[in-house]
């Protein structure tokens, strides 16, 4: 369920930030949105946690953000990360986003300060208030931030701010997915891949996925087809074809993995900023067994 203005829906990719001798490389970033929109991407996040958000200068963002809102010109809708460990640092990410023109903000809880539901609450309407017309997913990855957004918080949240649209989940708790459905203000977004069928099975609006950016067009399937019926034949097979891949990309920090592959797979560039570091022999064995099984088991 979701409020009828949203316009994030199905296979939302969190794209990876593309670096070449440490710097942004523009060009790959345009051809890599160029890539999504043609294979059936319906949405984009720029700079968030898969793009190495915190290794990201104020003036690096200005540049990843307005070249990649330039570069998709319309054509899929776009959420720009804002997420900071300070109110006042994630409503400065905001105004530069918003002035960027994001279609909307995916905001991260506060990571390292760590606040309790009322200072969630408090941080969150902050920035609705000063955003009211700019659609805003909550961002809850506990794992990362080592701060956890009940549902009732953002139940709460959705229903006080009507530019609080959904919320990306990063957990993979069946009780904590089912507790946040049924709310038709509050989409609710797989935010973890291991997850994706569990959540788009219990009514997910879509998943702002990883494995989305190796794989766009099936991706895209899967959750179009569950959203309509998950007993379609076709789903099974989907799920089959995408299971070893999404494990694969989940055996080291997001986005050493999904790097590799995609340099493995189309020449992307693999470059990582400290403290990450490229994905070690075994890791990259192991991406390249996933990708030649989804390859072997298409063919087969």
């Amino acid at each position: 369920m979701a409020r009828g203005n949203n316009p994030f829906v199905g296979s939302i990719v969190a794209l990876p930030t593309p670096f070449r001798g440490g710097s942004i490389d523009e060009v790959a970033l345009v051809q890599d949105i160029d890539f999504h929109i043609e294979n059936g991407t319906q949405g984009l996040v720029i700079g968030g946690s898969t793009g190495e958000a915190a290794s990201l200068s104020k003036g690096e963002r200005h540049v990843l953000w307005s070249r990649a809102i330039a570069a998709v010109d319309g054509r899929v809708p776009v959420l720009l990360g804002v997420g900071a460990p300070s109110t006042s640092a994630t409503l400065e990410l905001a105004r530069a986003a918003v002035s960027e023109g994001a279609d909307g903000l995916l905001a991260v809880t506060p990571y390292y300060t760590v606040p309790d539901a009322r200072g969630q609450s408090a941080h969150f309407s902050a920035l609705a208030e000063a955003h009211a017309h700019t659609p805003i997913l909550l961002y809850n990855v506990p794992s990362r931030t080592g701060c956890d957004m009940q549902a009732t918080t953002a139940h709460k949240l959705a229903d006080r701010h009507k530019n609080i649209m959904g919320i990306k989940e990063c957990t993979r708790s069946i009780p904590r997915i089912q507790s946040l459905m049924g709310n038709p203000n509050l989409a609710v977004y797989a935010g973890d891949d291991l997850a994706l069928f569990d959540f788009m099975r219990a009514g997910a609006q879509g998943a702002i996925t990883v494995t989305g950016n190796l794989l766009p067009r099936e991706t895209a399937e899967l959750i179009g087809l569950v959203s309509i019926n998950p007993n379609n034949k076709r789903v099974e097979i989907l799920e089959k074809l995408l299971a070893p891949v999404i494990a694969a990309l989940s055996l080291s920090p997001n986005p050493i993995p999904i790097k590799a592959a995609l340099e493995m797979a189309r020449g992307y560039p693999g470059e990582l900023r400290l403290p990450l570091l490229e994905a070690e022999p075994a890791l990259k064995d192991r991406i390249h067994a996933a990708i030649t099984s989804h390859v072997n088991l298409q063919l087969a």
